[in-house]
């Protein structure tokens, strides 16, 4: 086995990607690229329409058709893609689980498996309209992937929950896959309809506190919206999402630098870097948040990974699933 320590560097790409709206064939066909990390609900597209009209039942339904399942030929499609170009990639979709919807990542290891899947344990304010929760299991969320290294993950304003991302931290991940939905400047909302933290600004400030605080690159990858996707979803009146903009994709090492260039807002390509790992052993031997810079005899995270599911037996105080 190849490690990323016996090998100088591993090259990442971040997407900076449009989705291709309420087309799951056309999303699939559009992953066939060779690429690594994909934004927050790249499939079928992040549905803005929400912070507007938090009840569209014809848009909900449409939205939900095209979200895709974990279990599904779509999905072996990636799969299969993936092993074909022995690229990891790291997947961020709405996943259709019998018509309930989860904002979902799954890494998808170089050999088409899927070694890690999770859901976002609390969506966001009104995605709480159309999204459910993911349970224990979705805190396990790190995994070592051969010749690329230990790959976190988490979605948007995760990166906002200091215990979320201090238990990530804990399971040591190396590079960190950060999706997020369009994010616009804040001088774009000159009402002040968005928050500062809604923003692009806000994405990269928790993105590079992730990087700093765990000892990792991340990997930030950003969808966006031309005018025709404002169409599509009837964006026009809101006050959030009814721009066009919001590609905001980069790599950030794990001091804190920006790695790559900017893309401009509506610019569809990758961010690429090649990552050395000898820069987390030199800012480990600063700061380790969760080791030799940490107290746990006055300070400890407690976590409860078991996933709960909605039917399960009680026997003698243990939990056993159908």
């Amino acid at each position: 086995m190849t490690t990323p320590e016996q090998s100088q560097t591993v090259r990442v790409a971040a997407v900076q990607a449009e989705g291709c709206y309420f087309d799951l064939a056309g999303a699939v066909k559009k992953k066939t690229c060779d690429l690594i990390a994909f934004p927050e609900v790249w499939i079928p597209m992040y549905p803005g329409w929400i912070w507007q009209r938090p009840i569209d039942f014809e848009m909900a339904s449409l939205y939900m058709r095209h979200s895709l399942k974990r279990d599904s030929a779509e999905m072996r499609t990636i799969q299969n893609c993936v092993a074909a170009n022995r690229i990891a990639v790291c997947l961020g979709y709405s996943e259709n689980d019998d018509d309930s919807l989860y904002l979902a990542q799954s890494l998808i290891g170089r050999d088409g498996a899927i070694k890690m899947h999770r859901r976002k344990i609390k969506p966001t304010h009104v995605e709480r309209t159309i999204y459910g929760e993911g349970s224990g299991g979705s805190l396990l969320n790190v995994v070592e992937e051969e010749g690329v290294g230990k790959v976190g993950a988490l979605s948007c304003w995760e990166h906002s929950q200091p215990l979320v991302r201090y238990h990530t931290y804990s399971q040591g991940e190396q590079i960190h896959v950060a999706a997020w939905p369009p994010m616009n400047y804040y001088s774009s909302f000159p009402e002040k309809s968005a928050l500062w933290s809604q923003c692009r600004e806000g994405a990269h400030n928790l993105s590079t506190t992730h990087a700093i605080e765990g000892n990792c690159f991340v990997v930030l990858a950003s969808s966006f919206y031309t005018q025709a996707g404002v169409d599509r979803m009837q964006l026009g009146d809101g006050k959030l999402y009814h721009i066009g903009g919001g590609g905001c994709a980069c790599i950030i090492a794990p001091d804190g630098r920006k790695l790559t260039q900017d893309l401009g807002e509506e610019e569809e390509g990758l961010a690429i870097a090649d990552l050395d790992f000898g820069e987390i052993q030199k800012v480990k031997a600063m700061l380790d948040v969760h080791g030799h810079y940490s107290r746990p005899d006055l300070l400890w995270l407690g976590v409860d990974t078991r996933e709960k599911r909605q039917v399960r037996a009680e026997l003698g105080g243990e939990t056993t699933s159908p």
